[in-house]
C-alpha cells in the first residue's frame, strides 16, 4: 500500500493485507471496556433495579451493545482473511456507527432539554430524534458503500502492484468528503455547546466541568478528524496518520468516557450508600454479635 502502511490499514483495513498485531492493539481498549463493565455488572445492575432510572438503564444498555459491537468488529478483522466478504465487514462498521451516533446524539439532546430533566417523554423524545438522526446517516452510507461502491470503510485503490496508485485511488473525494462533512457536523455541535455558557442560554446546560471536558474531547477528536479528512481529499498521504490518530482514539476512549462522565458517579453513589449503611449498621451494634463469634 506504499508508505504509512500501519496509518493506512487503521484508517481504511484491506482483508488481503492484515496485520495481526495491529488488530489486537487496536481492539484492545475496546476488550479491556467489555471486561470492565463484565466485572461490574452485578453491583451496576443492582443499582439500576434500585433506582429504577429508565434514563441510565437505557444508556447502560447502549454502552453494552456499542462495546460488543466493536469487540465483535475487532475479532473479525483479527480473523480477516482473502475470502472475507467485504459485506460483512461493513455491515458490522455500520452497526458500530450507528451505535455511537445514537449515543453522542442523544446525549446532546437528552441534555439539550434541560439538565436533570427525568421521565419516559423527556427520553422517548431523545430517542427518537438521536435514532432518526443515527439511521438517516445509516441509510446514507448503505447507498454510499452499496449503490455508489464509495468505500467509506474499508480500503479503496488497488493491491499496490502500480506503485503508489493504489493509495491513490483510496484518496477520493467521494469517500474522504462524507467523513469531513460528517466531522464538521459534530464539530460546530460541540463547538455552539462550548459557547453555550457565554450566552444567555447558559442555563440550559448543566455546570458540571465533567461534561465541559466530555465536549471538549470529542472537539478536540472531531477537529483532528476533519483535518485529516480535508488532508486525504487533497490527496495527502500524512492525513491517513492524522485522520487515524482521531478514529483511534474515538473508538478507544469514547465508551469509557461516556460512562466516566455520565454513569460512574451515578454507580459510585450506590457503592457510598452501602458503605454509609453498613458503618450506621455497625455504630448501632448489629455485627457485635457476629465479630464476638470470630
Amino acid at each position: 500500500m506504499g508508505d504509512g502502511s500501519v496509518c493506512v490499514n487503521i484508517v481504511s483495513p484491506h482483508p488481503g493485507s492484515r496485520n495481526v498485531f495491529l488488530d489486537l492493539v487496536v481492539g484492545l481498549p475496546a476488550i479491556l471496556f467489555l471486561v470492565f463493565l463484565a466485572w461490574r455488572v452485578k453491583p451496576s445492575l443492582r443499582k439500576l433495579r434500585r433506582s429504577q432510572s429508565h434514563i441510565m438503564t437505557t444508556y447502560y444498555g447502549f454502552l453494552w451493545v456499542v462495546t460488543l459491537l466493536n469487540v465483535l468488529r475487532c475479532f473479525v478483522q483479527v480473523a480477516a482473511s482473502e475470502a472475507t466478504h467485504p459485506v460483512l465487514w461493513n455491515l458490522l462498521w455500520m452497526l458500530t456507527r450507528f451505535g455511537l451516533v445514537m449515543l453522542e446524539v442523544s446525549v446532546v439532546v437528552f441534555l439539550l432539554q434541560g439538565y436533570l430533566t427525568s421521565g419516559r417523554e423527556a427520553l422517548l423524545r431523545t430517542l427518537w430524534i438521536s435514532g432518526g438522526l443515527a439511521l438517516f446517516e445509516t441509510l446514507v452510507t448503505l447507498l454510499y458503500v452499496f449503490a455508489f461502491h464509495v468505500p467509506l470503510f474499508l480500503y479503496g485503490g488497488g493491491d499496490g502492484q502500480e506503485g503508489h496508485r493504489g493509495v491513490d485511488d483510496d484518496r477520493r473525494w467521494s469517500k474522504w468528503g462524507f467523513w469531513l462533512a460528517h466531522t464538521l457536523v459534530f464539530l460546530l455541535v460541540y463547538t455552539g455547546i462550548l459557547i453555550l455558557p457565554h450566552t444567555k442560554w447558559r442555563d440550559r446546560l448543566p455546570a458540571k466541568p465533567s461534561f465541559y471536558r466530555y465536549v471538549l474531547i470529542l472537539f478536540v477528536l472531531n477537529l483532528v478528524a476533519a483535518l485529516g479528512t480535508i488532508l486525504l481529499a487533497s490527496h495527502v498521504a500524512g492525513g491517513y496518520c492524522i485522520y487515524g490518530l482521531a478514529a483511534f482514539l474515538y473508538y478507544a476512549i469514547y465508551p469509557p468516557l461516556l460512562y466516566l462522565t455520565f454513569l460512574a458517579e451515578f454507580f459510585l453513589d450506590d457503592e457510598l450508600d452501602d458503605e454509609l449503611y453498613y458503618s450506621e449498621m455497625k455504630e448501632a451494634g448489629y455485627f457485635e454479635d457476629y465479630d464476638d463469634g470470630l
